[in-house]
């Protein structure tokens, strides 16, 4: 079966897009599947997060430092032999680099990589209001495919299905599911973002956790089937009409030293590739 692609992005910067991606891979894994995970963004701390949860590196996919065709061979690559890859947007789904262009953005990733959007909506005081909200999300760039709603901190049972209710009377994207507010399932945040991965290691019963509430309030079926398949023998073709690179070998061995610990933590995974 070829591997297939989603991307979780948010509507603004804290509406709980890592919680939710978090809980969406733990969950997955639990079924057997195998995920590459992937961050929007020049972000080391998420990236943490995943690799913690899907025991693979996580990858940059970067509109503002990266080219097109970088990215997509990244993208192409990681995911070949894995079942799904999970995409992590940044901030909001249109926020990027600057506000005249979506260069840097999760829309402008999801657009390259032709990836459907699951839209993470924190739906904490609202009722009717959050139809408004994701009709202006669906509405402001068409070429953006948002698949999907899941909606965050809901105050219910019977919120839930409120709030469910007018998003389908008015938008095109079903709700696929939710979480409910729970201190217990928020990560630690500073003002640099959230704590990493290596000061707040996830233990076995936080992930264990998370995977059940999302197992029991998101439809996974309808998540996977929302899905797009990534042609990976499409991209092949194209890529192996390139030159290939020389590299030239050293006459011996180069020994380089990378320092990793709660202090140096500050890498991106394709770089310790390129050292290597």
């Amino acid at each position: 079966m070829p591997p297939k692609v989603l991307v979780i992005a948010g509507t603004h910067s804290g509406a709980g897009k890592t919680t939710i991606t978090l809980g969406l891979m733990a969950a997955l894994r639990r079924r057997g599947l195998s995920i590459q995970p992937f961050k929007v963004g020049p972000d080391f701390i998420d990236p943490g997060y995943h690799e913690w949860i899907c025991r693979v590196p996580s990858r940059n996919l970067d509109g503002w430092m990266l080219s097109k065709s970088y990215n997509l061979k990244t993208f192409y690559q990681q995911s070949s032999d894995k079942d799904i890859a999970i995409v992590e947007g940044v901030m909001g789904l249109y926020d990027g680099a600057r506000s005249s262009s979506e260069d840097g953005s999760t829309a402008q990733i999801a657009k390259w990589i032709k990836a459907p959007v699951i839209l993470v909506v924190d739906a904490r005081g609202m009722s009717r209001s959050v139809a408004a909200l994701v009709y202006g999300f669906e509405q402001y760039d068409k070429r953006t495919a948002i698949a999907g709603i899941i909606l965050n901190r809901v105050g219910s049972e019977k919120h839930y299905r409120w709030l469910k209710q007018v998003i389908e009377e008015k938008c095109r994207a079903p709700v696929i599911g939710y979480l409910p507010r729970d201190l217990a399932i928020s990560i630690p945040e500073r003002h640099l973002g959230l704590v990493t991965s290596t000061e707040n290691r996830l233990g076995k019963r936080y992930v264990r956790k998370l995977s059940s509430l999302v197992e029991q309030n998101i439809d996974l079926k309808l998540l996977l089937r929302r899905a797009s398949v990534i042609n990976i023998e499409q991209h092949a073709i194209k890529t192996t009409k390139k030159k290939p690179v020389t590299v030239t070998k050293q006459k011996g061995p180069v020994r380089i030293g990378v320092a990793r610990d709660e202090a140096f933590c500050f890498y991106y995974h394709d770089n310790l590739d390129m050292l290597k």
